[in-house]
């Protein structure tokens, strides 16, 4: 039995590179309206967003190297995005079928670990009725900006707000990094003497990345195998 799932939010839970491209452009105008004259190649359309994302590691080396973001003034966008994000109303979709994976998993404790503005993550997770299956939410803003993911400050972030120490746990992401991420914070865990395991799973069911590219230790292309492979574990 696992002793926590941790879960990434964006394109994981709930599918958001429509909103999240119309939030960057609104981070990017804010920051300096000539970053978008021209507009850059990624943000011209919603395919070429969605790949700018997965070719890069976090968010932090997605504004310098493909939005042009100066890099002394990461942490200045970092702040903006918060505030843009909340002042769009876009409802992102949760994906099909997770709501009734996260039904059949609601006995093991949940949390998010993600780039994404906490507060909106909790708003979105309400709206959709599913808020109260993850007990923590570690978003942007609550780790310092130099320590986003793959670093894995937000997984022991986590871990705490949890109250768990050690234990065997999942990952589930969509994304390369978050597998790199998982064994980082697998690493960090056993550094700080913890006895800790981390499996890592691929979520397929985004579309966005070749799952067989990931190196995960598992790969689900539904929600609803995602529940029966971790009800196995």
């Amino acid at each position: 039995m696992l002793d926590a799932i941790l879960w990434d939010y964006d394109g994981t839970i709930a599918d958001t590179p429509v909103k999240n491209l119309a939030v960057t452009k609104a981070v990017l105008f804010r920051l300096d309206p000539a970053l978008l004259d021209p507009v850059p190649q990624a943000l011209r359309s919603l395919a070429a967003y969605r790949e700018a994302n997965y070719r890069w590691n976090n968010w932090r080396e997605l504004y310098v190297r493909a939005f042009g973001v100066p890099p002394e003034r990461l942490d200045e966008a970092g702040r903006l995005w918060g505030p843009c994000q909340l002042a769009d109303e876009t409802l992102p979709p949760l994906f099909e079928g997770l709501p009734e994976a996260l039904a059949q998993l609601g006995s093991v404790p949940m949390g998010i670990c993600s780039q994404n503005d906490p507060d909106n993550i909790r708003a979105a997770l309400a709206a959709h009725g599913v808020g109260d299956r993850f007990a923590a939410v570690v978003g942007h803003a609550d780790v310092p900006f130099d320590c986003q993911k793959p670093h894995p400050a937000a997984f022991l972030a986590c871990l705490d707000r949890l109250g768990i120490r050690s234990g065997r746990f999942a990952y589930i992401g969509d994304h390369a990094a978050d597998v790199v991420f998982g064994r980082r914070a697998q690493a960090a865990l056993e550094a700080q003497g913890r006895r800790a395991s981390v499996f890592c799973v691929t979520a397929a069911w985004g579309g966005g990345v070749a799952p067989e590219e990931t190196g995960a230790d598992a790969v689900a292309r539904t929600p609803a195998e995602l529940a029966e492979l971790l009800l196995r574990r």
